[in-house]
């Protein structure tokens, strides 16, 4: 595989260090916490910037307002924001979204979404966990039950990222008991205005609120928002999960580089450098970084040639979550006793980036399918070996 980017890639990516030369990024106010995945904070300002240069939509086909550019003109965007440390959180769930919508949103969504979307003011969060239904998707209790032209929702969510300053919700439903069990779910993109719909924020370990809980109690929502036929919205699911540990750790790579980096220049600035065991630590993590960032580039490869992906995007994400933990304990070691100073602290050193990355990264091998079942996942559908037996 030839991995290497295009002279325009190349030409475009030049153009985002411009675009990010010519626009600090402390211009930009901030809306929500970094989580530490690699995509900064939540920036409504930012991404409105991005949506004036046209780049939220550049790779959808003419007919919905975009360029067509190719794929990879999205993972050098990603690059370069990551590589900047840019406020970029909303951006993953836009495009996966508007993918979504594209292929399987109905006219209404298509006319009214789209262009909110392109224009960087409309955001998602993701309705899928509930209480009872985390690494297990299919014991959801939300239920939506006809009602005419509209569906009535009836349920609760939890570890919704985002949800509370985003306007729209991906809201994974029942809508019907059918004998197979994948059957009988639908998606739904719901505004976040809908009366009935109650969002909380829930508090992290930093003291910031990223992941919310929502309680959906009566929401009327109009069948016109429901992403594809009735029924079929478990195929939507996983591909949207498939999309996710894609789309949302592609950019893990060029962000753990970005933090490494300020990792190597303390240890030359304080003298560290010369401990021959730190200087081999920190070389390991770049091998580390770098190979994380190979696995990615193959998925996408992947990805543009419309080769099958079965457990390809679960090693990479199970890959990119690890080797951002590892390297935020080596930072904590490195900074050592002042290593806990957080942002704001009068001692704190590299801006409290160091203890911020080690207090999110540890939810990172729960979130978006457990490194446990995803091991699954790459055991059975890679290698080839049996699935586990289930329990009685």
């Amino acid at each position: 595989m030839e991995f290497e980017f295009s002279a325009a890639e190349q030409a475009f990516a030049e153009d985002v260090r411009r675009f990010l030369r010519d626009n600090p990024l402390d211009r930009f106010p901030l809306d929500g916490m970094d989580a530490g995945y690699g995509s900064g904070a939540h920036s409504r300002a930012f991404m409105r910037a991005l949506a004036e240069r046209g780049w939220i939509s550049m790779c959808w086909p003419e007919a919905y307002g975009g360029q067509a550019r190719p794929m990879f003109f999205k993972l050098v965007l990603f690059e370069e924001l990551a590589l900047a440390g840019a406020p970029f959180g909303p951006l993953a769930g836009s495009w996966q979204t508007a993918d979504a919508i594209i292929e399987y949103g109905s006219e209404r969504l298509r006319r009214d979404v789209l262009p909110a979307v392109a224009r960087g003011e409309a955001t998602f969060w993701q309705g899928y966990s509930e209480p009872d239904a985390g690494s297990d998707l299919l014991a959801l209790k939300t239920e939506a039950r006809r009602d005419g032209d509209h569906y009535v929702i009836r349920g609760h969510k939890i570890w919704s990222s985002h949800a509370g300053i985003a306007t729209h919700g991906l809201v994974f439903t029942r809508t019907s008991r059918e004998a197979r069990r994948s059957r009988g779910f639908s998606m739904f993109v719901v505004p976040n205005e809908t009366p009935g719909m109650d969002i909380r924020p829930i508090r992290s370990l930093t003291g910031g609120v990223y992941h919310y809980e929502v309680f959906l109690d009566d929401v009327r929502v109009p069948a016109e928002l429901r992403l594809g036929p009735e029924g079929e919205g478990f195929q939507a699911l996983l591909n949207g999960l498939d999309s996710d540990r894609f789309w949302g750790r592609f950019y893990k790579a060029p962000a753990l580089e970005r933090v490494l980096r300020r990792l190597v220049d303390h240890a030359n600035t304080t003298g560290a450098g010369r401990d021959a065991v730190l200087r081999r630590q920190l070389a390991a993590m770049a091998a580390e970084i770098a190979a994380l960032r190979l696995l990615f580039l193959r998925a996408a490869c992947l990805l543009r040639d419309g080769a099958p992906i079965s457990y390809e995007t679960a090693v990479a994400k199970v890959y990119a979550d690890e080797t951002g933990q590892k390297l935020a304990r080596l930072g904590m070691d490195l900074l050592g006793s002042w290593a806990p100073l957080r942002a704001g602290s009068r001692e704190a050193r590299l801006d409290g980036e160091i203890s911020h990355a080690y207090l999110t990264s540890l939810g990172h091998t729960i979130a978006g399918g457990t490194a446990e079942v995803l091991r699954t996942t790459v055991a059975v559908r890679g290698l080839g070996l049996p699935a586990e037996p289930r329990k009685a």
